[in-house]
């Protein structure tokens, strides 16, 4: 055999030993990022608020689906914003058919109850009427419920707090086998921010000593220590970008919702779907997301390939 024909029959094996190794390399890539465990998801565009059945399907597709978090046979609480009588178009609450929505799919999932809470800050009747939520869950068989009573709430520990060490949460939360928390995102006069963090405090019996004795910011931060949702799912749909938590303010329309498993992170892609106050402000700049990292409870920037991003 000839020099020539030696010298191509070995460039030719090369190439295909090369080549062989790009495809495995690649293939390896793929199957590290495929366990990756995905902690946030966003999905934005003018199609979700228009279909939101649907865009909360897709925005949990890369978590697992709503399967991932909600077994056959298990009671389930979902915790919206709807403490105050404000309408839909307030966006002080959360909105009523991403509510019915997510309900729908928990009731797909199997499971034999499931409960919609919060804590009242006005006339629980009141709320139920102006909000919305109630009415769009009347054919589900799903139970709106806004604990007023002390007996409907536990103390419990703290274990962590620096400044809170210990509250009380309703009973039923504690009973759940599953907690969903559907925050709305918005403003918010005394914290900059409203989202799942600040959210926690509807499951609880005082919230004043927040408002007057404590610093609240880190009083939400170790409440946040103890009441862990499985699954959020934000509601960036519009934004109340002033005059928050109850408003009426300006309102930004995202056309957005933001899935995950970590408040820090689903919060701090909150804070940033809007300028808050006239000015776009950062997760670092918000007290509670930064002493919630450095508590452990969740990173401001979780990897890029933790993080899915649909426009639809």
């Amino acid at each position: 055999m000839s020099i020539d024909k030696l010298n191509r029959r070995n460039f030719i094996k090369k190439s295909a030993l090369a080549a062989a190794l790009c495809t495995f390399g690649s293939q390896l890539k793929v199957s590290r990022a495929a366990a990756k465990k995905i902690l946030l998801t966003k999905i934005s565009g003018s199609s979700v608020p228009a279909d939101l059945d649907l865009a909360v399907k897709k925005v949990l597709k890369p978590l697992g689906g709503m399967k991932a978090f909600v077994k056959e046979g298990q009671s389930v609480v979902l915790k919206p914003n709807m403490c105050v009588p404000a309408p839909p178009g307030q966006r002080a609450t959360t909105s009523p058919e991403l509510v019915a929505a997510v309900a729908r799919q928990v009731l797909e999932c199997g499971a034999k109850k499931v409960l919609v809470v919060d804590f009242p800050v006005r006339s629980p009747k009141a709320c139920l009427k102006e909000n919305g939520i109630q009415a769009a869950l009347k054919d589900l068989g799903v139970k709106v419920l806004m604990p007023h009573k002390i007996n409907d709430y536990v103390e419990i520990p703290i274990p962590k707090g620096k400044t809170l060490t210990k509250t009380k949460v309703m009973r039923i939360v504690q009973d759940a086998d599953v907690q969903i928390a559907l925050p709305v995102a918005k403003s918010h006069m005394a914290a900059k921010f409203s989202g799942v963090m600040k959210g926690m405090m509807g499951l609880i019996w005082d919230r004043r000593s927040f408002h007057s004795i404590y610093d609240m910011n880190q009083a939400i931060v170790d409440l946040n220590t103890v009441l862990k949702a499985e699954l959020i799912i934000l509601d960036g749909l519009q934004v109340m970008t002033t005059d928050g938590p109850v408003g009426p303010g300006e309102l930004v329309t995202c056309n957005s919702l933001i899935a995950g498993l970590d408040p820090v992170a689903v919060d701090s892609a909150g804070v940033q779907l809007a300028p808050l106050y006239g000015r776009q402000i950062k997760p670092r700049q918000v007290k509670q997301l930064k002493s919630g990292q450095a508590a452990g409870l969740g990173r401001m920037s979780p990897p890029d390939d933790q993080v899915v991003k649909l426009l639809v």
